[in-house]
């Protein structure tokens, strides 16, 4: 295969990985959501304008809160616990601008909701890293086919909102967080695939509002029947963009020149395979003999395996590193970390789960390399957090601090341990035992009641392995022959 040929079967590669980060069925709630159907994950917001619930949370108070408009119902009740208003009631009800969101449940259901909402968006931020709760703005109600007569019904707005207990009022107001607004690409990719129809991206420009963007999508879908635009359709729920940042990720418009398809891991993973790079270190090597004191770059305690994957990694070498739990990843993760900065290399460490992050963050905090990290996932990933820890870092003090060498004195001290170790496995003479096995069998009597032996230090030499096997046939042909005529009287 050519070079050009790899090119191709890699870019085909992953273009087909990024459709598949898109699911574009109607299981995923940025294609279809149920609006009719009042799940315990969810909470529907009436008699709102998508344009004022818009300009408050981001240009107001940027909060909110809930009233309750339905009445709950007998708690014996365990098929529905609230009434909803009746539909009359919904569409005439006066659409006030003010700092409430009404909702169709009675009170002691909507705060019940509102509990569950928060705990599971905090789980999963706690535990992934990121936020998955929205509030959607109007919808679009669309068809699979020309057939159909099912509605389906697509958020095209969400804001990215948090919900804050108020300690004054004993329940949950709501506010919108500082991430950018995200234009609905599973939907975009399912149009275009179905229907051929562009849905326009969400625009950034100051005077923007939603009823421009439900304008634009309504050109779109002018010419198909039964399609429509709800426009002040809401509701509060959760919404996955994770995938949708690595679909991005992926675009070939967002790469530098050359392209992704030219990167050698990228090549070396999806096609070419990786070359057989033997180890630095054989398996008999000493590392002592191989690293000089004033190159190794930990600012933890690591063993040697450990500093073997530190140096090969420092090296070049591309590998995998496989362990349970508490074999010590994590500590190699933060010595690798500070010695590519060291070695002026930027490192960009993902994990699935975010405690794998914080441990690591935590370490090198711990180190006084604080400033040499940037996080970027959860509530650090906005604009202003981003923008202030930057700020923060280049204000720092940039006066360099003088420091004392003292690999000399670590060198001397690594010898003369090491000397010490090599007179301890080291034979006492030719063909006899070392110190080291010799200590080890007078520990043996350690627990007996038995006084070990007294060997003088000029006599172990006669006590060699062949001695000693002499010495435990003799005491058992005495043991065997005192069995068979018994012990004097």
């Amino acid at each position: 295969m050519t070079s050009s040929d790899t090119g191709r079967y890699v870019t085909s590669v992953l273009e087909a990985a990024r459709r598949n980060l898109l699911e574009t069925g109607t299981r995923n709630r940025l294609i279809h959501v149920n609006l009719a159907n009042q799940r315990a994950n969810c909470l529907n917001v009436i008699n709102e304008r998508s344009d004022d619930v818009y300009a408050q949370l981001l240009g107001g108070t940027r909060r909110m809160r809930f009233k309750a408009m339905g009445k709950d119902r007998d708690a014996e009740d365990q098929d529905a616990l609230f009434d909803f208003p009746d539909e009359g009631q919904l569409i005439g009800a006066e659409r006030q601008i003010d700092q409430y969101l009404e909702t169709p449940l009675g009170p002691n259901a909507l705060q019940r909701r509102l509990l569950r909402l928060a705990t599971d968006a905090r789980t999963a931020e706690e535990e992934q890293g990121i936020n998955i709760l929205y509030l959607a703005l109007g919808f679009l109600v669309w068809r699979e086919d020309s057939s159909s007569q099912i509605n389906r019904e697509a958020p095209l707005i969400l804001l990215p909102v948090e919900l804050i207990r108020n300690e004054r009022t004993s329940t949950y107001d709501i506010r919108c967080r500082d991430d950018d607004l995200s234009t609905n690409l599973p939907l975009q990719e399912r149009l275009k695939q179905d229907f051929g129809l562009i849905l326009p991206d969400i625009g950034e420009a100051e005077e923007w509002t939603p009823a421009h963007y439900f304008a634009q999508v309504s050109e779109v879908i002018a010419a198909k029947p039964g399609w429509s635009i709800d426009p002040d359709g809401m509701q509060l729920g959760f919404f996955s963009f994770a995938k949708l940042l690595m679909h991005r990720d992926l675009d070939p418009e967002t790469w530098p020149e050359g392209g992704v398809a030219e990167n050698e891991l990228v090549r070396g993973l999806l096609s070419e395979g990786f070359a057989h790079e033997p180890s630095i270190f054989g398996p008999e090597d000493r590392l002592d003999t191989l690293l000089d004191p004033a190159e190794i770059i930990q600012v933890i305690d690591a063993d040697a395996s450990q500093t073997k994957v530190i140096e090969e990694v420092r090296r070049g070498s591309s590998l995998v590193v496989q362990g349970p739990p508490g074999t010590g990843k994590s500590q190699t993760i933060t010595n690798l970390i500070a010695a590519a900065a060291h070695d002026g290399k930027t490192v960009l460490f993902v994990a699935e789960k975010m405690a794998a992050l914080s441990v690591v963050y935590d370490r090198l905090v711990k180190t006084g390399l604080r400033d040499i990290c940037l996080e970027l996932h959860s509530r650090s990933a906005n604009k202003k957090a981003l923008a202030q820890e930057l700020g923060r870092t280049l204000m720092a003090s940039t006066r360099t601090l003088p420091t004392v060498s003292d690999t000399a004195r670590l060198r001397r001290t690594r010898d003369d341990l090491n000397r010490i170790s090599d007179l301890l496995h080291l034979p006492i003479a030719p063909g006899t035992e070392t110190p080291f096995q010799a200590m080890s069998e007078i520990t043996r009597f350690i627990g007996r009641n038995v006084s070990p032996p007294s060997i003088p230090l000029d006599g172990l030499e006669l006590h060699g392995s062949d001695a000693r096997a002499d010495t435990r046939a003799a005491i058992g042909r005495f043991v065997a022959a005192l069995a068979a005529v018994g012990e004097p009287a």
